[in-house]
């Protein structure tokens, strides 16, 4: 189920979407994220997280209530981890392998293989939905397994300054893991650690790690 997300932070936008393969069917959905959707879950590690609420279109309201995130079992898909599930185009990650390997707590937790692709500028894909269906065509053209978390940043022109534009390609054998709740747990994340004093290699382990302890709770 594709998801266009649009996160506002300040004055800047960054937008995602996601496509979910389910069965034989792909099917589309829009919600809108900001500031002001948010819930609170309670989880085992002491302390409340926030995250953005799934809304239909953007609010101006403010959810204080308190919800636990749905119990998930780990997905057996017979995938065995590969830490060879970084591919970076724009020289953002310092150690593909060191950073590779650090994803597997994220595998370990929830049986899903992840894979990171920074997709350099392409001006062949002009529009979004263009974009989707590059990544869609990518999973299945290069990842041979129904077990894998694809997240795709596909950089604009002037990478240094400009967020792209992210989606997400669950294989069919994770959607109990990976259903809507967790993705949008894990685009939280990647909103909050983007903006962060982070390193690229520690972003992208924070936001894994941090998403597989909130949703394997």
């Amino acid at each position: 189920m594709p998801f266009v997300v649009v996160i506002i932070v300040i004055v800047i936008a960054l937008v995602t979407t996601g496509v979910s393969r389910l069965g034989n069917s792909v099917r589309y959905g829009f919600s809108a994220f900001n500031d002001s959707d948010t819930t609170t879950y309670e989880t085992n590690d002491g302390y409340d997280d926030t995250y953005s609420q799934n809304t239909a279109s953007s609010s101006s309201g403010t959810s204080n209530t308190a919800a636990t995130v749905s119990a998930r079992e780990k997905a057996d898909t017979g995938v065995a981890f590969t830490s060879d599930c970084i591919l970076d185009e724009l020289g953002w990650v310092e150690d593909s392998k060191a950073t590779g390997e650090s994803l597997e707590a994220f595998y370990e937790a929830t049986g899903v293989q992840p894979y990171v692709y920074f997709k350099a500028y392409d001006a062949s894909l002009t529009t979004d939905s263009e974009k989707e269906d590059y990544a869609f065509d990518w999973y299945e053209e290069n990842i041979n397994n129904e077990g894998t978390f694809l997240y795709i940043y596909f950089a604009e022109e002037d990478s240094d300054n400009d967020i792209g534009y992210m989606v997400y390609v669950n294989g069919y054998d994770i959607d109990s893991v990976m259903d809507e709740e967790a993705v949008n747990i894990f685009w939280n994340y990647v909103d909050e650690y983007w903006y962060s004093d982070l390193s690229t290699d520690d972003m992208l382990t924070a936001i894994f790690t941090s998403t597989a302890d909130a949703i394997m709770n």
